[in-house]
């Protein structure tokens, strides 16, 4: 069986961290969803069309690009990992690489990894297979997922299996597939292939540690369960319910209350299935940059915010100390990442994880670092469900307006979040954007000792490294000082 029909989910986070990455370096796009000329013609008439009709719609394409239930006895990590490598195979004239960035995947690090010219390898991997599902039937779904898993990690003592089901965001892809993510828990001999080839002389291995945790229930051994994920509800508003969720399961004319549980099982807090590593991969990639003879730096945070705040502060950092001015900035969503614009435009990029209101809270408490009058770029997620932690499209406009301008890229802010085109719009719209805002070429890297003294400043000054960054101009603009008191943002512990 040929692995290539063994293919991870293009919307997980993972694979857009990764194509992203590929992309950049290649200096080309990013296109999250690939498509046929025909359906990207027939996308244009779902705005006519009501609500239920696009979302069967929608269904139907994810169910038909679903792995289907057989191939999950072929599942390999080897093959997972050799599939990884072999997009780099598409970058041009690349001999070594300064850096290889390994670990969870998110939109801040893959900004990182375009920045610094380094290649990045995903510490694992979401499979989505075909399985027709009620959204409120956990039991069914955990069932499902488990004769899945039971196949897989038959095959794979290296990996760790998380059936990730979340009837709220994800309500629409549970009705149709099931989520199986697959985390590394030894360095796959392609990774080492790959290291040992590709990263120069001297060279460091990052390990991107985020321990965002979550309560998971433990099925056995190397096998998890979550229910829900990042978003503006907790893990017992899922266990157990809320009368907003309530209210908001009303709407969708489901008779489900009392949240989403497994009886029988325990709960355990371990890192969150889509954004947390495992401490054990950590130590294998360790131990494999000991052995042979590189450098290993963690960077370490608690949170998928802190990677996007600390690739947008690298990003003001890099064009301080080129003396670069910042040409705007770029708010992108999830699996929406395209690091090439922000290298070719001069833009400062914001990720972020998700577009609920945690996010939103996010983006607003980042507005006092980022420089004023700026065209901001905003491109939101459309996720099809109109879940009750979702903020209007407009809620997201006020924020950036903050900073300045607000140009929408991709969706269409009377349509969000159903909006299909938007699915198909978002890179096109992207490179016009960019071609209307040139930035100065050719662009510097950041070196991985620059990224370094950076992380250092950062850990040492907190947010008031941007009372330098931000007024580093001639026309120095008391409105954008940050006080010394201000709030510190995260720090980024390193470690050896």
């Amino acid at each position: 069986m040929p692995y290539s029909r063994i293919r991870e989910a293009p919307e997980s986070s993972s694979a857009a961290t990764l194509r992203a990455v590929v992309a950049a370096l290649n200096d080309a796009w990013h296109a999250p969803q690939h498509s046929t000329p025909t359906e990207k013609r027939l996308s244009q008439f779902t705005q006519y069309l009501p609500e239920a009709i696009t979302r069967r719609a929608v269904a139907r394409t994810v169910r038909k690009r679903a792995l289907a239930p057989a191939l999950a006895r072929y599942v390999k990590s080897e093959g997972l990992a050799r599939q990884a490598v072999s997009h780099y195979e598409q970058v041009d004239g690349r001999i070594g690489y300064p850096a290889i960035i390994i670990g969870a995947p998110n939109g801040g690090v893959a900004y990182l990894a375009a920045l610094m010219g380094a290649a990045f390898l995903p510490a694992y991997f979401l499979l989505s297979f075909a399985d027709h599902t009620e959204p409120d039937d956990v039991a069914s779904y955990h069932a499902h997922g488990s004769d899945l898993i039971d196949t897989i990690l038959a095959a794979n003592s290296d990996l760790l299996a998380i059936n990730h089901y979340d009837p709220i965001h994800d309500r629409f892809l549970v009705e149709e597939v099931n989520h199986v993510r697959l985390k590394l828990l030894a360095m796959p001999e392609a990774y080492q292939q790959f290291i040992e080839r590709h990263l120069t002389r001297g060279g460091v291995i990052f390990y991107i540690d985020n321990s965002y945790p979550w309560l998971q229930y433990h099925i056995r051994d190397r096998h998890m369960f979550q229910v829900g994920g990042l978003g503006g509800f907790n893990i017992h508003d899922y266990l157990r319910g809320s009368k907003k969720i309530d209210a908001w399961l009303t709407a969708q004319k489901s008779e489900h209350r009392g949240g989403w549980s497994l009886p029988g099982y325990d709960l355990m807090e371990t890192p969150e299935s889509e954004w947390g590593s495992l401490p054990q991969f950590r130590e294998a990639v360790k131990d494999f940059a000991e052995i042979g003879g590189y450098q290993f730096k963690a960077i370490n945070g608690a949170h998928p915010d802190e990677f996007s705040a600390l690739a947008y502060t690298a990003y003001l950092w890099e064009s301080r100390m080129h003396g670069r001015k910042p040409n705007g900035v770029l708010v992108e969503c999830f699996s929406q990442i395209n690091p090439t614009a922000a290298l070719r435009a001069d833009l400062l990029p914001l990720w972020m994880p998700f577009n609920t209101q945690d996010s939103l809270d996010y983006f607003a408490s980042m507005t006092p670092y980022i420089p004023k009058n700026l065209p901001v770029g905003l491109s939101l997620l459309a996720n099809f469900t109109q879940t009750p932690d979702l903020p209007p499209a407009l809620a997201w406009k006020e924020v950036g307006e903050k900073i300045g301008p607000v140009h929408w890229i991709g969706v269409h802010p009377k349509r969000y979040p159903m909006d299909i085109p938007a699915i198909f719009d978002y890179a096109p719209e992207l490179q016009q954007w960019v071609q209307e805002h040139p930035g100065q070429e050719p662009r510097p890297h950041l070196s991985p000792e620059e990224l370094l003294e950076m992380i250092k400043y950062l850990n040492h000054h907190g947010s008031r490294l941007f009372t330098y960054l931000l007024n580093s101009s001639d026309d120095d603009d008391e409105e954008q000082r940050i006080a010394d008191d201000a709030p510190l943002i995260n720090v980024y512990e390193m470690a050896e």
